[in-house]
């Protein structure tokens, strides 16, 4: 049943964290770069099933519709302007304390935009965040953030390893949910 899928779910993810170290490594990168490419294709893909009026039910009751999903990765995209680009062009920047859909999506900033405007919108900041990220250098990687009451330092690797985990999750969601796999 489509809702019964929590634990499956979780031994995905587990076994995905496992795949990509928490220690920078070329392979953990490669990984963490195919995983963010994919969610876009993913996601055009899936979207054929869906149209205005049914994207936004939810797709399992007491969930998140296919639109509020891609609101939702959206809202995380925005997280990079907080986070991961200011860890490249500042000495260990602070981390505010936003969150993707408390803070971001108070602003509104997709709420007029039709399916198709969603989807050409999060590929185009994915594009832009996989561009970034592509043409990092190895000691880029390792650039740190500081987070108010962490005693381990962030660095954009580590924010990236988040980001494809994060995708990789909302990527099986969809997939028990609708049971739709690509072909």
């Amino acid at each position: 049943m489509k809702q019964d899928y929590k634990e499956a779910l979780n031994k995905l993810v587990q076994a995905k964290k496992k795949e990509i170290a928490t220690s920078f490594s070329e392979a953990a990168v490669s990984n963490i770069l195919t995983i963010l490419e994919h969610t876009p294709k993913y996601l055009a893909s899936i979207a054929k099933r869906f149209d205005e009026k049914n994207s936004l039910k939810p797709i399992v009751d007491g969930k998140r519709s296919f639109r509020e999903t891609l609101l939702h990765l959206l809202n995380m995209e925005g997280l990079n302007y907080t986070t991961i680009y200011p860890a490249f062009l500042l000495n260990k920047p602070k981390v505010y304390p936003i969150h993707a859909e408390r803070d971001f999506g108070r602003l509104g900033l997709f709420s007029d935009f039709s399916l198709d405007e969603l989807l050409e919108a999060f590929f185009f900041e994915r594009r832009k965040s996989l561009s970034f990220l592509k043409s990092l250098k190895k000691s880029d990687w390792q650039k740190q953030l500081a987070e108010k009451d962490k005693a381990r330092e962030e660095t954009i690797y580590w924010r990236a390893r988040m980001m494809a985990i994060h995708d990789f999750m909302h990527v099986q969601t969809l997939r028990f949910q609708t049971g739709y796999s690509e072909q």
